[in-house]
């Protein structure tokens, strides 16, 4: 059984350091410019090689319920050097809409074109080919729209199915209309820090426009971010259903859903591929030589000293927010907790490019 301390270092860990993978955008009066929201992080700025996967997220922690009924996608802004979530029909951006935003590691995402090279037996269907998937229908697979490299719009929702007969995904319009040529699209097919899961909507699950999905990574984890894509599955299945229109996530206030944006009802057995943040996959236990620190618990200061110099301490509650940061350029410190109530606490030390999280107990 998990401890507490190791559910509150996921908690911790997701917000505090793991964000460089995956995080949660907000579309605010200050970073929109039409229909596009700049997205402001150190590993996308000044990076048109990065590659990512976007989700509607309608109430992250923070913020309110914001619908976004437009089908969105991902664009790189030369002039601006950023990164942004827009309307693919143009609409304006919607104030306090926010966005899961994964970013892939080498492997993790393909570029797909929708050339007629690759284009499949209706004009609708776009034959991705890719080692990974080629002969694998049990794959996971999520899809974001991508306006460079060519410049193109792509206004309309999409699945996968798997056709046995090329033993191919293929990316089909959940419209049917025809998918637009040399149009892009970022295909998530892997992850080291995602956990894979396949929700089913069924109507044991299903209430009015939403599933609710019963996953331990996300029940009762408000903080949790993930992204999903719709999953048709292989022809004759019973997952052979379509999602016509726009989705998102939300929270209930126990478990994460994911909804139909224009309040149509939830299609029954319909299957969404999962990539779930898991961020004890992706950090590494990293220490830093000669660390140590008393007393534990503490009531006011705690002594830290390391090898070398600690550059600073931040510390973050239960909930992965940043109750206190001290700097420093000595190899001691007397961290300063009198401020603090009494309670569970993580501090991130960071001594020469070395993060050590330790845990801490605030009498």
């Amino acid at each position: 059984m998990r401890t507490l301390f190791t559910l509150f270092l996921s908690l911790f860990v997701t917000v505090a350091i793991a964000q460089n993978q995956m995080f949660v955008h907000t579309a605010t009066a200050g970073n929109i410019a039409s229909d596009a929201s700049f997205i402001d992080h150190p590993d996308l700025n000044n990076n048109p090689d990065a590659e990512l996967i976007v989700v509607h997220n309608w109430n992250p922690p923070g913020t309110g319920g914001v619908y976004n009924t437009n089908e969105t996608g991902l664009f790189y802004n030369e002039p601006a050097q950023s990164w942004m979530v827009y309307n693919e029909n143009g609409s304006n951006m919607i104030v306090g809409s926010s966005y899961n935003i994964y970013i892939g590691e080498p492997g993790d995402i393909t570029l797909h074109i929708a050339d007629l090279a690759n284009q499949g037996s209706v004009d609708s269907y776009s034959v991705i080919n890719h080692p990974d998937l080629n002969g694998n229908p049990n794959a996971h697979i999520a899809l974001s729209t991508y306006y460079n490299p060519n410049g193109l719009r792509n206004d309309h929702p999409y699945g996968v199915w798997y056709d046995v007969n090329i033993d191919r995904w293929i990316i089909y319009s959940e419209d049917f209309a025809a998918i637009p040529l040399d149009t892009a699209f970022f295909v998530l097919i892997d992850g080291s820090a995602l956990v894979k899961s396949v929700h089913r909507a069924d109507a044991g699950n299903i209430t009015g426009n939403y599933t609710t999905i019963d996953h331990p990574l996300l029940n009762n984890n408000p903080n949790a971010v993930f992204v999903y894509g719709h999953n048709w599955g292989v022809s004759g299945g019973s997952g052979n259903v379509i999602v016509g229109s726009a989705t998102g996530a939300w929270y209930t206030g126990s478990n994460w859903s994911i909804f139909m944006e224009d309040l149509s009802a939830m299609p029954e057995n319909a299957e969404f591929d999962l990539f779930i943040f898991d961020p004890t996959l992706s950090v590494e236990d990293n220490t830093i030589e000669g660390l140590t620190y008393y007393p534990n618990p503490v009531r006011d200061y705690m002594d830290i000293s390391a090898n070398s110099s600690i550059d600073n301490v931040i510390v973050f509650d239960v909930l992965g927010r940043q109750v206190l940061q001290q700097d420093g350029d000595q190899n001691t410190m007397k961290l300063n907790l009198a401020s603090l109530t009494s309670g569970n606490y993580l501090a991130q030390i960071t001594s020469e490019n070395t993060v050590q999280v330790i845990k801490l107990i605030k009498e």
